[in-house]
Formats: C-alpha cells, sequence, structure tokens
C-alpha cells in the first residue's frame, strides 16, 4: 500500500470558482483589475518553472506560476505508474487565500475552492482526498467552514500555510484548533506563501535575492509555527489535535527541539501549561512528510541526523507531484532503512490521517 500525503492540485484560474461563488463574489472575480481578480504571487521565479517539465508544453498561453494539471494527467502520471492507494491533495494558488488582505473575500474563496475541489477532483477520484482550505486571516469563519465540511469523508484534514500574520499557536487561532479537534481532523502546516499578502518576511533578515535562497530558506515559517504551536501548549488545551509538517525538510526539526527542550528546562515557568518536554508532545501529536528529504553526499549522515524524530513512527511519505522537486517514491524509501518502510510508505499516515485500511492490508 502506498500513501501520498502531499499531491498539489488547482484550477487554471480563479475564475473556474465562479460556479460556486455568491453573485457579488462572482463579479469581483470577473471584473477586478484588468483581467478579473488576480492573486497575489511569489517575487522569485523558478528557473525552469515550478511545475515538472514533462507534464505540460510551454508557449501554451498559461501565464499562472502553478500550470493546470488535469485530473487524467495526475491519474496516468502519478496515481497509476506508482499503485497510489490514497493521495492527500493540497492546494496550489488557493493556499494565498490564507493571506489576503480582505478576510471577508479570502473566506468566500476558501469556500468555493473546498466546493470546487469536492466537484471536480475528490467525487470522480475515490483515491483522492482533500485538505479543508480556510481563511486563516479569520479564524471564526475558518471554523465555520471545518464544521461545514469536516464529516464528509472526503476530507481529511485541514490545510494551514507556511505565511501567517501570526504564528499558530496564538489564542486569536483557538477556534481552528478547538473545531479541528472537535472533529478529530489534523492540521496540516505546508510552506507556502511566505512573505506574500499579510505574511511577515520569509526571515527576519529580510527578502531573499535568488529564487535558490528562497527555496532554502521557506521552511523557516513552518518551523515559527512549530514553536508557537508546542509553546502555547496546544496539545494540553485540545488533547485530539493532530500536526503534520509538510515540505519543510526534516534535518532542522532536529535541532530546533532540541533547543526547545532546553529552553523550556530553563524557562518552564514563563509556560506553565507546557507540562512535559516539548519534544515529548511531538511523538503523540506531529507528524513529518519526507519531501524535502536531505540529500548529503553520506547518505548515513541522514539517517543520524534525523534519529532524534523517531522517523519510523513520525514520517509519512510525500511526492509533491507535480511540482519541480517531485520525490519518487521508490527512490525515497529506497534511502531509507528496510524496517522503517512500511510505517513511512503507508501506516504513519493512515493512522494519522484516519483512512480505510483494506483488511489484506492489515493482516
Amino acid at each position: 500500500m502506498l500513501v501520498d500525503c502531499d499531491i498539489h492540485v488547482g484550477y487554471e484560474t480563479v475564475a473556474d470558482l465562479i460556479p460556486f461563488l455568491d453573485g457579488p463574489t462572482a463579479e469581483l472575480v470577473r471584473h477586478s483589475g484588468t483581467h478579473g481578480l488576480a492573486m497575489p504571487t511569489y517575487p522569485w521565479n523558478h528557473p525552469t518553472g515550478w511545475i515538472r517539465r514533462d507534464l505540460y508544453e510551454r508557449g501554451q498561453g498559461h501565464v499562472a506560476d502553478f500550470v493546470y494539471m488535469s485530473l487524467d494527467t495526475l491519474r496516468a502520471r502519478h496515481l497509476d505508474p506508482y499503485s497510489v492507494d490514497m493521495g492527500i491533495v493540497e492546494p496550489d494558488e488557493a493556499a494565498v487565500f490564507s493571506v489576503l488582505p480582505n478576510s471577508q473575500l479570502a473566506a468566500r474563496l476558501c469556500s468555493a475552492y473546498n466546493d470546487w475541489l469536492l466537484d471536480s477532483w475528490l467525487q470522480p477520484e475515490p483515491r483522492l482526498r482533500g485538505m479543508i482550505v480556510v481563511p486563516a486571516q479569520w479564524p471564526e469563519a475558518a471554523a465555520r467552514e471545518i464544521r461545514r465540511l469536516g464529516s464528509r469523508d472526503e476530507f481529511v484534514g485541514v490545510f494551514l500555510p507556511g505565511g501567517a500574520r501570526v504564528p499558530y499557536g496564538n489564542p486569536m487561532y483557538d477556534p481552528i484548533w478547538e473545531t479541528a479537534n472537535d472533529l478529530g481532523l489534523p492540521v496540516a502546516v505546508h510552506t507556502h506563501y511566505e512573505s506574500i499578502g499579510i505574511a511577515g518576511p520569509i526571515t527576519a533578515a529580510g527578502m531573499p535575492d535568488f529564487y535558490s535562497e528562497y527555496h532554502t530558506l521557506c521552511g523557516s515559517g513552518m518551523y515559527g509555527h512549530f514553536v508557537s504551536i508546542l509553546c502555547h501548549g496546544i496539545f494540553e488545551r485540545f488533547p485530539d489535535t493532530r500536526v503534520a509538517m509538510v515540505e519543510g525538510g526534516l534535518v532542522p526539526f532536529v535541532g530546533f527541539l532540541w533547543r526547545l527542550d532546553t529552553n523550556w528546562k530553563g524557562c518552564r515557568s514563563e509556560i506553565p501549561w507546557c507540562r512535559r518536554r516539548p519534544s515529548d508532545y511531538v511523538w503523540d501529536h506531529v507528524r513529518f512528510a519526507t519531501q524535502p528529504l536531505e540529500t548529503p553526499d553520506d547518505p548515513a549522515q541522514l539517517l543520524r541526523a534525523i534519529e532524534f524524530l523517531r522517523p519510523s513512527e513520525t514520517l509519512m511519505y510525500a511526492s509533491d507531484f507535480p511540482h519541480w522537486d517531485f520525490d519518487e517514491p521508490e527512490q525515497t524509501l529506497r534511502q531509507l532503512p528496510a524496517e522503517w518502510r512500511d510505517n513511512i510508505r503507508w501506516r504513519n499516515a493512515t493512522e494519522f490521517f484516519r483512512l480505510p485500511v483494506p483488511v489484506a492490508v492489515r493482516s
């Protein structure tokens, strides 16, 4: 069995959402600006394109950063050839809704996107499960959207991008955590749209000049959310909460946990609600996606570096298809010890997302 916990899909243009929007918002999408409503985007361009070049033809009139991929293409180029039994769908451009200054517009776009995703991808393809896209900048509206869709089998969690106005442990986000906890839905914090819209700079050093810099540093937003979630006691107050850190690498989390455990010992009176070492919460509540798997010249260095994360228990396979740095399943798993592979291939993800497992696989 193979579960891929990071497959990206998206609309061709925002206008694809019009059938799922109310009248005034549909008018905004049609008539805003010069060519209709446009979304803010990255100031850095990948030198050869965000999407794998073998999946589309350049010069076909595509103007978006994320070129549209059809469901048939996903089936033919990923689900079928790699025998993906279950794929968790994450947004591409729709992730930016969470950092729009206009939170009311963001809420309406999120609802329309989720309905579009259900209609166009999740219902036609039973191997796919969706993450609910929410307006994180308006937590009460985000909670309503989670309750609207959270009981549907087609959705298995909540998506939050790395870009944000405030770190996700802050009490302003409690409506999101409380609702996800009540419904038993995990939350995926996924690198996306740092430094865009209302999101803060990707680092305190300021804006990178090159895409290579950005791609090296883009996990920094996730690390900030990770530490914030642990320091604010989210797992004490919402004990059924589960969090996946997706597309942020693995090695940096080791150093942050070591340092945070040390600081907790010396400063625990500041955060008395954290009754255990921060790393102790991780083993029960947090999982990590494999992509992008760090690749040192000596592969043994990676295993030694991530051993502290208990990889057999906490890692979940992720491809990042169809992005340029896609990680092929067997190539990824071959870099890891054989005794870890079944857990990473499917078992950890099925437990985390509470996915159905065929009886033949369970036995």
